[in-house]
């Protein structure tokens, strides 16, 4: 009665009373929806990514890394900014190709995530997501060495140089642009916190050049 009252005062019309009224109601739902999530939210994952098309006859399908934070906007609708690292191994016939004895490849992106939760009414959550940003992919041309290093031995307590094994790198293709994703998973949560388990799958696409990146990582991670 109370809040009627105050609306009848501040908008003496019965227009501007209903439209006020309705903008109340609808503020107030987004805001308790919104108590029930934490509002600033952080995820960690990892899992192995597949690759579709060309790419995948030049590079071998690999794992990745990623993580973010962003908002709970309300309880069904979230973004985020996340960076993901995926390790790729690199084809044979490339290796032949180029005349190298090896070769390593990665791609790292940096994109926005908004995420729809279809369902908050259990602990069992499933959700659309998608992604749009910035995608750079790296080849490495590789040769074996050695480098010297400066040792600390702890059972005679000395210390000595010596060689070891590793790769120099003696070129690079790189790669950058524009692309997205699009995919969905399911959440489930642990306790009354907010912590959840989550698994997710997502197409993605981008611009990098003549040989265009496709793959479909599936990840499993925490978010809170």
């Amino acid at each position: 009665m109370q809040v009627q009252n105050t609306i009848k005062r501040l908008f003496p019309g019965a227009w501007m009373q209903l439209l006020a009224s309705a903008f109340i109601v609808l503020t107030l739902a987004s805001y308790s929806q919104a108590q029930d999530e934490h509002r600033l939210t952080a995820s960690f994952g990892a899992g192995f990514t597949p690759l579709v098309g060309d790419l995948s006859n030049r590079l071998n399908n690999g794992w990745h890394i990623t993580f973010g934070g962003g908002v709970n906007v309300t309880q069904h609708f979230a973004t985020t900014l996340d960076y993901s690292y995926h390790g790729f191994g690199v084809n044979r016939s490339v290796l032949a190709e180029a005349g190298v004895p090896g070769a390593n490849s990665h791609l790292w992106s940096l994109t926005v995530n908004p995420k729809i939760r279809l369902s908050t009414s259990s602990r069992f959550q499933p959700f659309i997501a998608g992604g749009v940003g910035y995608y750079r992919r790296v080849v490495e041309f590789t040769t074996p060495t050695v480098v010297p290093v400066f040792l600390f031995d702890p059972f005679f307590g000395v210390f000595f140089n010596t060689l070891v094994p590793a790769n120099q790198v003696i070129g690079s293709v790189r790669r950058g642009g524009v692309g997205g994703s699009l995919g969905g998973g399911f959440e489930f949560k642990v306790h009354s916190s907010g912590v959840k388990l989550f698994t997710e799958a997502r197409y993605h696409y981008a611009d990098t050049g003549r040989i265009i990146t496709r793959m479909v990582p599936v990840t499993f991670g925490i978010r809170w």
